[in-house]
């Protein structure tokens, strides 16, 4: 017997159909569902990944303070010690025979040695720090770095979610696979 009003499909094709559509429709909805819940996901780690990354920078920035000013009181000390040891040796050199000191070469020769020595030690600090300042600089970008890896590997791995044409191809197939089988 035909159905007048599907045709040559009975009602049970029919039934069957619409189960069909709604096991595609649940699972459209669980795939959405499981894909939203994959990007809240990473973006969650992203916003923890990005507060330990501005964490990091805050501590590195403090520690790089630390060393400026260590650096600044390292150069002021070294200037005083070579002030303290050219105004000795001033005071020694004036303390040697005569009415007015030692004086001549041998004087300016020790001035001079003493002020070589204290300008080789601010050049060694300089050089110290500009190391110092370039490490701070590596562990920034490190940091940086890091937290881009992390942030990569949070969204790398997402799905992008159901395909709303692939779910109405797999329903249209599957009425037109009941057609053919009735």
């Amino acid at each position: 017997m035909i159905d007048p009003v599907f045709g040559k499909i009975g009602g049970m094709a029919i039934a069957q159909m619409f189960v069909e559509g709604g096991k595609t429709a649940l699972k459209y909805q669980q795939d959405a569902r499981s894909a939203a819940i994959q990007r809240a996901n990473a973006h969650r780690q992203a916003s923890i990944n990005n507060q330990l990354n501005y964490n990091s920078h805050s501590n590195l920035n403090s520690q790089q303070q630390l060393e400026l000013e260590k650096f600044g009181l390292d150069k002021f000390q070294l200037q005083k010690q070579i002030r303290r040891e050219r105004a000795s040796s001033a005071v020694l050199q004036a303390s040697m025979g005569g009415v007015f000191g030692r004086s001549g070469a041998s004087k300016e020769a020790t001035q001079l040695n003493i002020q070589r020595h204290g300008f080789e030690a601010l050049a060694r600090k300089d050089f110290n720090f500009k190391n110092t300042l370039n490490n701070f600089s590596i562990k920034h970008s490190n940091i940086d770095l890091n937290t881009l890896s992390a942030n990569n590997k949070a969204f790398s791995n997402l799905d992008s979610g159901p395909s709303t044409l692939g779910s109405a191809l797999e329903f249209v197939g599957t009425g037109l696979q009941i057609a053919v089988n009735a």
